[in-house]
């Protein structure tokens, strides 16, 4: 027997010792593969289920894109079908209103030359009546002396009070249309 540090195997525990590293290799290139097999399966699987979405996304996109534009094509027609309408009033409403200005402006004119027509009737009228006679006043006894002066055309007189005598404020109760005098 020797002792110390052997340098070489001895060819049965070399067979032994390849076999198990083969048998380990064999071992691990067929986990490795089994473990390829399953993550390929579930990257083709990850890959099929991105494409579905994608594609899912984009029918999706697609079609709100294309609700989303009729929305605003049927609410632009409604707007122009309102503007429209609006238009229309308005046309209408400028019909009435010029009708009612000319209808006051014709009727204005209409009024104006009646009451043209009066003032001239009433003015012919006037121009043809006799002046007023001025009225006959008595005066009282105590006036004598007194004289009265007439404007033109019996428009008015003037009362010229004898000396002595002046006008006066009336007491309360005289009465209207009374002239009060007083002694000096």
């Amino acid at each position: 027997m020797t002792t110390g540090p052997q340098k070489q195997l001895s060819p049965r525990i070399r067979q032994n010792m390849e076999q198990m590293l083969e048998a380990q290799l064999d071992s691990l290139q067929s986990q490795l593969k089994s473990s390829n097999d399953v993550l390929r399966k579930t990257a083709q699987s990850a890959a099929r289920t991105i494409s579905d979405d994608l594609e899912s996304l984009r029918d999706l996109s697609r079609k709100s894109t294309q609700d989303l534009k009729d929305e605003v094509a049927h609410r632009r027609a409604e707007i122009e079908s309102l503007m429209r309408e609006l238009e229309q009033q308005r046309l209408s409403h400028g019909k009435i209103v010029t009708g009612k200005v000319v209808a006051l402006i014709l009727s204005g004119i209409a009024l104006a030359g009646l009451m043209a027509a009066f003032s001239a009737f009433l003015g012919a009228k006037v121009a043809t009546l006799p002046p007023p006679e001025p009225p006959i006043q008595l005066i009282p006894e105590q006036l004598t002396g007194s004289r009265t002066i007439r404007g033109v055309g019996g428009l008015g007189q003037v009362i010229v009070l004898p000396s002595g005598l002046s006008p006066a404020s009336c007491p309360i109760g005289a009465g209207t249309n009374r002239t009060c005098l007083t002694m000096e």
